[in-house]
């Protein structure tokens, strides 16, 4: 089942801190592929695959964000012997953010970072009109808009009918998670951007109000799909925050296995 959920990751002894990685809406874990080549040997990068998606696509996507992070704390256990931490792009923040607000270890450890990009804090994305109840021309409209999405895909009717379904059961599963004030989680949070995204900068400094740790926000050339084109940039800081983050572990490290 780990080889469903987790298919790239690395379990030697070299690993000493984790960042399990969360797609877009219809995106998939080889989206995230490329990163793990520019992580060094203690850092493992580990996308995760969603049901209905790549792979798993002929399972049925889920679109409750409680049931689902339920199912990731057991489907992850194996994974949380070192420190961890998550990342999301887009919808997979608001995974990733509750993730890291509910996931622990078997030692009762919590998420050291958490990384977000190109999304709204979930009370900005609450003002937001659902994507998930478009009509299929809009829907696909909406793609074209913000990129990301291959021409040939997108002019491909039998391959826009099989993605349709577990995009909208993504956006459903993001656009119906309403937290509760106050809620926060206790990790620092970093926020990515692109300059030319529709998400605005307001709308990425609102995450600073979900976090009792530090907070920054970095914004990258591009729009909402800017991470194709700075993935060293971007990994680069992931690096750079998780090395941080393992400095103030310092002896907390020592005799943790993978």
């Amino acid at each position: 089942m780990l080889d469903e959920w987790v298919p790239y990751r690395r379990q030697d002894s070299r690993v000493q801190l984790r960042v399990f990685g969360f797609p877009h809406a219809g995106g998939n874990a080889y989206y995230y592929q490329a990163w793990r080549k520019l992580m060094p040997a203690d850092i493992d990068f580990c996308p995760v695959e969603l049901p209905g998606h790549g792979p798993r696509m002929d399972e049925t996507p889920l679109t409750n964000l409680d049931s689902l992070v339920a199912t990731l704390q057991v489907i992850l256990e194996p994974l949380l012997m070192v420190p961890f931490a998550f990342f999301g792009h887009s919808a997979g923040a608001c995974i990733a953010f509750e993730a890291a607000r509910a996931i622990r270890s078997a030692d009762e450890r919590s998420a050291i970072h958490l990384f977000v990009s190109g999304c709204p804090a979930p009370d900005a994305a609450m003002e937001n009109p659902w994507k998930h109840s478009m009509s299929d021309q809009d829907l696909i409209a909406a793609l074209i808009r913000y990129g990301g999405t291959p021409p040939a895909v997108i002019e491909r009717t039998e391959l826009m009918a099989a993605i349709l379904p577990t995009l909208r059961a993504d956006l459903a599963l993001v656009e119906n998670y309403c937290p509760a004030p106050g809620t926060h989680i206790a990790c620092p949070i970093t926020v990515f951007g692109g300059a030319d995204d529709t998400v605005d900068n307001a709308s990425l400094q609102a995450w600073s109000t979900y976090t009792k740790g530090t907070f920054r926000v970095q914004i990258f050339p591009g729009g909402h799909f800017y991470l194709s084109e700075v993935s060293s940039a971007v990994v680069d800081q992931i690096i750079k925050e998780m090395r941080f983050q393992k400095t103030l572990l310092g002896p907390r490290l020592a005799g943790v296995t993978t």
